[in-house]
């Protein structure tokens, strides 16, 4: 792997190894999901990627498209400034510079531990197990136990040997707005070494007025810093 080196991801092996087993409850994994999500969080330091918004409304015919780096060290450092733009000015700032500031808002203290999920934001069931993108995943079905604007209602895939979110697919807990019918929407995740980030997220809106509206993001470039060392992180395993 370019982005560690074997001495340092030797206990993370080991670790992933000693909580393998065959048919485990929906609570062992969400419990070892926790587990090598904190053994992820030690190693990580930091990251910087690229990503891509695109917003649209057919309706109307309006479209626009927002370029953007990111800059993130954890827990709760989050820089996006802003690259290009294009497309409807109206689209970009009531869609995408809400989502921005969102984002942000979701990394604060207070809002940190909405956006985990943890047995103390959700209850879990297993829903089977599906192959997403190449990895064998336990699906669970997500409830939320409150009502909370970065909670979500739906499932979530989990790779059987990282225990890692591959996927995450449902709705909102809380409406976002007295504006919006019914939003649903899709994120994937995707590893690099041994992290798994960000790849896409695709939402579709059901808005008063202006109908149906879709969002897009694309996540690209990331260079992650892991122990010290700042190096590009490839997708390929």
């Amino acid at each position: 792997m370019r982005l560690v080196n074997l001495l340092a991801l030797a206990p993370f092996l080991a670790f992933a190894g000693d909580i393998t087993t065959t048919n485990p409850t929906a609570g062992e994994i969400v419990q070892r999901l926790l587990a090598m999500d904190q053994r992820r969080a030690d190693m990580l330091r930091g990251y910087v990627a690229e990503r891509r918004y695109i917003a649209e409304n057919p309706k109307f015919s309006k479209r626009a498209e927002v370029e953007v780096q990111e800059l993130f060290a954890p827990p709760d450092r989050k820089e996006l400034k802003i690259i290009s733009e294009e497309g409807s000015t109206l689209v970009r700032r009531r869609a995408i510079d809400k989502l921005i500031e969102a984002e942000l808002d979701a990394v604060r203290d207070e809002n940190r531990d909405q956006t985990r999920v943890t047995p103390r934001n959700y209850g879990f069931s297993i829903a089977g197990t599906e192959q997403i993108d190449g990895h064998d995943c336990f699906v669970l079905e997500v409830t939320p136990l409150s009502v909370k604007k970065y909670l979500m209602r739906g499932r979530i895939w989990v790779d059987k040997d990282d225990f890692a979110i591959v996927r995450m697919e449902g709705s909102p807990a809380k409406n976002p707005s007295i504006w919006t019918r019914k939003v649903r929407f899709v994120r994937q995740y995707e590893k690099h070494g041994p992290f798994w980030l960000p790849a896409s997220v695709e939402s579709e809106s059901e808005i008063v007025i202006a109908g149906k509206s879709t969002l897009k993001i694309e996540y690209s470039d990331y260079r992650i810093e892991a122990r010290g060392e700042l190096r590009a992180a490839s997708a390929e395993q």
